[in-house]
Parts: C-alpha cells; sequence; structure tokens
C-alpha cells in the first residue's frame, strides 16, 4: 500500500511539474532598434529586379494610364508558420501596390530592404523559453513608372528563427490590407500596405493570439502601426 502511495504521489508531481512546463507566464516583443535598411536580397529573388510569383497587372494604354489610381496585387492572406514548422512560399507568398493597368515588368528602380528584427518571447513558469519567432519584413521599393512614382511590390516576411517546444502549437499568418494608400500625390504617388502578422500559441492549459502591425510605403519607410506586448 506504502509503494502505491509512493507512486501516486510521484505521478503527482511529475503531473504538476508537466503542467507547469506547459504554463506560460511571460510573453515579450523585441522590436528593431534601427529604421529599414537596404539588403541586396532580402528574400530569395525569382525574377532579378522584378517580384516573385506570377501577378501581371491588366495593361491598359498609356494614355489612359492614372498612376495615382493604385491596386493591391499578389495575395492578401498566407501562411508562414503551420504547426511550428516554416511552411511560406516566398516565391508567391507576397503582396504588392503598383498603378492600375502597369505591369510590373515595365517598372524600374526597385531596392530590396527588410524592417527588423522582431520576435514573440514565450515563457513558462521557469522562466524557459518555450516558444520563439523571430522575423523581418522585408519588401522591395522605389519602383517607379516612367520616371513618377514610389511602389511596392515582394512586400511579405522574411524568416529568422521559429522554435516550438513539445506540447505547443505555432501558427503564424499574414494579412494585407486590399486598399493602399497614396502618401504622394496623384503625379507622383508613394504606395503604402499595411501589412499585420498574427501569431497564435496553443497549450492544452492556454491560448495566445499575437498581433504586430506595420505600414510600409514605397519611399522604402516603415512604421510600426501596433504590436501587442
Amino acid at each position: 500500500m506504502r509503494a502505491i502511495i509512493a507512486l501516486f504521489a510521484i505521478a503527482c508531481v511529475a503531473l504538476a511539474v508537466n503542467n507547469d512546463d506547459l504554463l506560460i507566464t511571460s510573453i515579450s516583443l523585441t522590436r528593431p532598434c534601427v529604421q529599414a535598411v537596404e539588403v541586396p536580397h532580402a528574400v530569395p529573388t525569382y525574377l532579378e529586379g522584378a517580384p516573385r510569383g506570377n501577378y501581371p497587372a491588366k495593361k491598359v494604354k498609356g494614355d489612359d494610364i492614372d498612376i495615382g489610381n493604385l491596386i493591391e496585387i499578389g495575395k492578401q492572406v498566407w501562411e508562414i508558420v503551420k504547426a511550428g514548422k516554416p511552411v511560406v512560399d516566398y516565391k508567391n507568398d507576397w503582396a504588392g501596390c503598383v498603378p492600375e493597368g502597369v505591369d510590373w515588368m515595365d517598372m524600374e528602380g526597385f531596392k530590396d530592404m527588410t524592417f527588423g528584427p522582431f520576435a514573440w518571447t514565450f515563457k513558462n513558469t521557469f522562466g524557459v523559453t518555450n516558444v520563439n519567432f523571430k522575423w523581418h519584413f522585408a519588401y522591395a521599393c522605389k519602383g517607379s513608372y516612367n520616371g513618377h512614382g514610389a511602389f511596392l511590390v515582394n512586400v511579405g516576411t522574411a524568416i529568422e528563427e521559429i522554435y516550438a517546444a513539445w506540447g505547443y502549437t505555432v501558427d503564424v499568418t499574414a494579412t494585407v490590407d486590399s486598399h493602399p494608400i497614396n502618401y504622394g500625390t496623384k503625379v507622383d504617388p508613394i504606395a503604402g500596405l499595411a501589412v499585420e502578422v498574427t501569431m497564435e500559441v496553443k497549450t492544452v492549459l492556454q491560448s495566445f493570439t499575437e498581433r504586430c502591425r506595420v505600414s510600409i510605403r514605397g519611399d522604402c519607410s516603415a512604421q510600426i502601426l501596433a504590436c501587442d506586448q
């Protein structure tokens, strides 16, 4: 009987320790300490000087093009991490902002930029990091059409690190606003897109949703709009 009681006590202690290991008590966000920086290529580029993927805009006769009429191209929502594993497809998972009727192949002068790093770190009762996701926002900016405007392509994220301990389910998605903003003029538009990264973390005991939203502009600037934690 004593042996059974002892085994039961050990099992209870082990269960309590395991629960504490799965109990998140601290969430922190790392923000960039510098502005966006130019890089040779922020993420793998499949078309030199052009966006990844194949999203041609409907061509319009030159005299009918209004470069101040901006549209969002590419995707609006895509997965970055699924069940703790990277699933982002850098070739196709991106967004952009260009004039309606202009094919990005007719644009020039793009620069690759990154804004970051950002990171969410989740720690348990013992102060051990059980989840960590570190990333940059990546984009190509200052693309012009016939010498005018500053447009965007390849807007997305570049993963630097993803770690999820046993018992933690981590999913991360990116969402881009479907309504771009012109921060410039009708003659020289400066494209702008709001991009949000959403991270969901779940255990048998808890669930969390964290969001980070930034504004990315065709003049290559980037600004944090709102980030949890």
